[in-house]
């Protein structure tokens, strides 16, 4: 009994920083704009599980992990198939945003309602490991490489585009106090990026 309620609370564990994000996401911005976050988020996601369900793979696993969420296939993906549900995500949000941005001039609503969905899909798509372009261009270098030859490429470039990245978000941030939930998304990569191999670099 004591050890089923332990691995219970285990489960629970990874559960903590994303119950954390979503309190502080509720605490320093406006409800509105928190939910248009979390809505971007959830269609994100969706895109993935569309992407599963396409190839006929039947309904991945969603966990927690330490930059947000992470997908288990039920069965091994190609290269080309993992690529393409990577892809999935970003599209799903890029899709959405664009057509919001084509109605800005509605009502302001839309222009931000836009620039949330467009952001959080540009940003998956920047090549840091463990986030959606960082998954592409792995499989892309794999299907073309030797496995460590390809690893150790794909986590150089990983590391470079991290700090260059948080680089101009904190000079944004620090110039005119934009680009506030763009550094958080590249902290939070920075915290949970693992290191590059050395092997080739």
């Amino acid at each position: 009994m004591k050890n089923g309620r332990g691995r219970r609370l285990i489960s629970l564990l990874p559960w903590i920083p994303v119950v954390s994000a979503v309190f502080f996401l509720f605490r320093f911005t406006p409800p509105y704009r928190a939910i248009l976050l979390l809505l971007a988020l959830a269609v994100h996601e969706g895109g993935h599980v569309a992407a599963f369900l396409f190839f006929g793979e039947g309904v991945p696993r969603l966990f927690p992990d330490a930059g947000g969420f992470r997908l288990r296939a039920p069965s091994p993906l190609s290269y080309r198939d993992e690529c393409l549900v990577a892809l999935a995500g970003p599209a799903a949000n890029l899709v959405p945003g664009i057509f919001l941005l084509l109605l800005s001039a509605r009502s302001p609503y839309f222009g931000e309602a836009g620039w949330l969905f467009c952001g959080t899909g540009l940003s998956n798509l920047i090549p840091i490991a463990d986030h959606d372009g960082g998954r592409a261009v792995r499989c892309l270098l794999s299907s073309r490489l030797p496995p460590a030859k390809a690893d150790a490429i794909a986590s150089f470039l990983s590391l470079v585009s991290l700090f260059v990245s948080l680089t101009l978000s904190l000079s944004l941030l620090y110039a005119v106090g934009g680009g506030f939930y763009f550094t958080v998304f590249c902290l939070f990569s920075l915290l949970s990026h693992p290191l590059p191999e050395s092997n080739f670099f």
